[in-house]
C-alpha cells in the first residue's frame, strides 16, 4: 500500500504542472472570450442608446396628433352626453304631456280633413268632366 501512494505521489508531482498550465491556458480563454462579450455588450449599448433617441424623437412628434384626438374624443363624449340628457328630457315630455300631444295631433288632423271638403272646386267640377 505504501508503494501505491509513493508511486501515486510521483505520477501527481509530474501531472500537476501540467494540468496546472492547461486551467492556465483555459482561463486565458475564458478572459479572452469574456473581453469579446464585454465589447459587443458596450456596442449594443451604444446602439439602444440610439434607438432610444429616435423612440423619443417620434413620440415627441406624435403626442400633438394624440392631443388632438383626446380633445376630440372628450368633445364627443360631451356631445354623447348631451344627446343622452335631451333624449330623456323629450321622452318625459311626451310621457307628461302625451293627452295633450294626443289633442293637438287630433285637431291638427281634423283641420286638414275640414281644409281637404272646404277646398275650392276643380275646373273639371264645374265644367262638369
Amino acid at each position: 500500500m505504501d508503494a501505491f501512494i509513493v508511486a501515486f505521489r510521483n505520477l501527481c508531482n509530474e501531472i500537476m504542472p501540467i494540468l496546472g498550465a492547461v486551467c492556465l491556458v483555459c482561463v486565458i480563454v475564458l478572459l479572452i472570450k469574456l473581453i469579446k462579450v464585454l465589447g459587443s455588450v458596450d456596442i449594443t449599448l451604444l446602439r439602444t442608446h440610439t434607438t432610444i433617441d429616435l423612440v423619443d424623437q417620434s413620440i415627441e412628434k406624435v403626442q400633438g396628433p394624440l392631443d388632438t384626438v383626446a380633445k376630440i374624443s372628450n368633445t364627443v363624449d360631451k356631445a354623447h352626453d348631451a344627446t343622452v340628457s335631451a333624449v330623456k328630457e323629450a321622452k318625459e315630455f311626451v310621457v307628461k304631456n302625451a293627452g295633450e300631444i294626443k289633442d293637438r295631433v287630433v285637431s291638427l288632423v281634423s283641420e286638414d280633413k275640414e281644409a281637404d271638403e272646404l277646398k275650392e272646386p276643380s275646373p273639371e267640377d264645374i265644367i262638369g268632366g
